[in-house]
């Protein structure tokens, strides 16, 4: 079953992510996981068991630029409940700190800004209803 992108919400909060934030893109928010290696001279190819996920330092999202939004966002000092949804109702759900900065700017284009989620845990794949 293929699933649009279309419907997926980013949201936060102190102690329910609560508060939305319309985006126009994620990232990926489970790291691949290392690979180690357990090749024994016995082997006649390389062998591997999977290692610790490869996490990414923030998670970075892109939003049209809201100066509200930015100035709530960078007011926050404390770790936020975060929440990404899926049109299915499926989510990753996680904690992390939140700042927000005023992308570069262009002729004739759209004023964004990124918003940085440093994990303070790892995301958990909530399937939904």
């Amino acid at each position: 079953m293929a699933l649009s992108t279309y419907n997926t919400t980013l949201k936060y909060g102190a102690t329910a992510a609560d508060t939305e934030i319309i985006i126009k893109d994620f990232p990926s928010l489970l790291g691949k996981r290392s690979s180690l290696e357990t090749t024994t001279l016995k082997d006649d190819a390389q062998t591997f068991i999977p290692g610790i996920r490869q996490q990414e330092e923030s998670f970075d999202f892109t939003a049209n630029y809201d100066k509200e939004v930015l100035a709530e966002i960078n007011a926050l000092t404390a770790v936020q409940k975060c929440e990404l949804t899926f049109s299915d109702g499926s989510k990753y759900t996680w904690d992390g700190y939140l700042s927000a900065s005023v992308n570069e700017g262009a002729v004739d284009a759209v004023l964004e800004m990124t918003i940085s989620i440093s994990p303070a845990t790892v995301p958990v794949f909530v399937p939904g209803p």
